[in-house]
């Protein structure tokens, strides 16, 4: 396996991100002897999922990118317990539940990320819904310290967008239990029809990170003002979604969303938002 410099743009869904090294494991014991390489040299890293939530500097960055995606794809089926490896991206691992007669997972089908990346940030419909991935989950086999511990699911925190693994960023999931309801598979194909429809509106056309706040918007940030809320190439496409020309930089985008923020704090209903993409600068 080999480490090679990379522009990080190349791997995220924003298309912005400098240079670093980057090394992309493709299996699971490659991943787990070069983390614990890393852990005897003391070399600083980063894992990389699917780049779907990142904002990333335009300078680079000095730390070993490790790009975990070819990494961890198990997946496995025993009656209604699936074990899945954290490398998997959501939307497959949705589909496999499905053609094995396994549901409640279908609305999460348009979330373009991994298991594991699932998992650190409970992803979920919404704090509306009370819907996330944590809800049938039963365990995760997480590396701490070198060493593969397996936690039950009692032992981790989870809250909305935001789980134990968060005050953890040395633990590095591996794979996940699931205890999943049993629902037909042709079920399963209408929900994620019906959750795919509804996304299909959204703006997907151009470079953008899903959603920026945690607690949503209820402002309409993408007509203020009048002609809408941007700073150069960025711009907001909704009240809590940024997309840009393919042109824009870090700089652009972080100003944006530190500009959206203020908005948020000095307007009604007076609140503090809380960015949710993961910013690695």
């Amino acid at each position: 396996m080999k480490a090679e410099t990379e522009r990080l743009a190349e791997h995220t869904w924003l298309k912005i991100g400098g240079p670093a090294e980057v090394a992309t494991p493709e299996s699971r014991s490659e991943f787990v002897d070069l983390l614990a390489e890393c852990h005897e040299r003391g070399r600083e890293y980063r894992i990389l999922g699917g780049g779907s939530n990142l904002l990333i500097t335009d300078a680079g960055l000095d730390e070993l990118v490790i790009k975990s995606t070819d990494a961890c794809t198990d997946f496995e089926v025993d009656g209604s317990e699936v074990q899945v490896g954290a490398s998997m991206m959501i939307p497959q691992f949705v589909k496999r539940c499905v053609d094995d007669d396994l549901g409640g997972y279908e609305y999460l089908y348009s979330v373009p990320g991994t298991v594991g990346g699932g998992i650190y940030m409970n992803a979920g419909r919404g704090r509306s819904y009370g819907l996330t991935i944590s809800d049938h989950l039963t365990g995760v086999e997480v590396l701490v310290d070198g060493e593969v511990r397996t936690f039950e699911k009692s032992e981790l925190q989870f809250e909305h967008r935001w789980s134990t693994f968060h005050d953890h960023d040395d633990w590095v999931i591996l794979s996940a239990t699931f205890d999943m309801p049993e629902q037909p598979a042709e079920k399963g194909n209408e929900l994620i029809k019906e959750r795919m429809s509804k996304v299909g509106e959204r703006e997907r056309g151009q470079p953008n990170a899903g959603s920026v706040f945690k607690s949503g918007s209820r402002l309409p940030i993408h007509k203020i003002p009048p002609n809408g809320l941007s700073v150069d190439g960025a711009r907001f496409v909704s009240g809590n979604r940024v997309c840009h020309d393919g042109n824009a930089t870090f700089d652009d985008v972080y100003r944006l969303v530190k500009r959206a923020a203020f908005l948020h704090r000095i307007m009604p209903p007076f609140e503090k938002p809380v960015i949710e993409w993961e910013i690695w600068q």
